[in-house]
């Protein structure tokens, strides 16, 4: 009766193990990397890739939107972003399918739109932090604050849309990866992991 009780432990201890493994394992791994100047970007293993149909060019063409949460630490001053990559199938430095450049992100998080004005990378380490596997013709970058990460990683429904400097709007719908992966990046950045789950 003693061993049974005895075996049954072992294989509830053994279960907990094999699950929080299981659970550290479907994280999605975290980056860090010092540049040259001394700063220090956190990033995600891959960014979430958005898409629409481009028919106007072929039947088979695609756009695609690429974001990714990242941290840039320089002396302990933290600044948050997402790294926005837009790509494409079609050739891009045809004048006739030359894109307009995109000003603003908007993000709709359970129907309440978060606008995100892009800007350039002013560091190349932090605009070389992804590369996706469709070509990219524009790498911005939009600032955000932690509370908007939490927000974007907590959301159950979520849409993307990039608006270009013409006025037009160009929306995105979710092709690969999952918003909820970057709960883990939101850990990190605000101290919320357990003491030893930090990579």
């Amino acid at each position: 009766m003693t061993t049974n009780r005895m075996d049954l432990a072992r294989l509830g201890a053994l279960c907990t193990a094999a699950f929080w493994l299981a659970s550290c394992a479907s994280e999605p791994a975290l980056h860090s990397r010092l540049d040259d100047r001394g700063r220090t970007w956190l990033s995600v293993d891959a960014p979430l890739a958005l898409a629409r149909p481009a028919p106007r060019y072929s039947r088979a063409a695609r756009d695609y939107l690429y974001l990714a949460p990242v941290e840039a630490n320089m002396g302990g001053v933290r600044r948050h972003y997402l790294w926005v990559g837009l790509g494409t199938t079609v050739d891009r430095r045809w004048p006739w399918a030359a894109p307009p450049d995109a000003v603003t992100l908007l993000v709709t998080l359970d129907g309440t739109p978060l606008a995100l004005p892009l800007g350039d990378w002013d560091a190349e380490p932090g605009a070389a932090l992804y590369r996706p596997p469709a070509p990219v013709y524009a790498v911005r970058r939009a600032s955000v604050t932690l509370d908007e990460l939490a927000r974007i990683a907590a959301a159950t429904s979520i849409q993307a849309a990039v608006v270009a400097s013409d006025g037009g709007v160009s929306e995105y719908a979710l092709w690969d990866g999952r918003w909820s992966g970057w709960a883990a990046f939101v850990a990190e950045v605000s101290g919320e992991r357990p003491l030893g789950a930090r990579r």
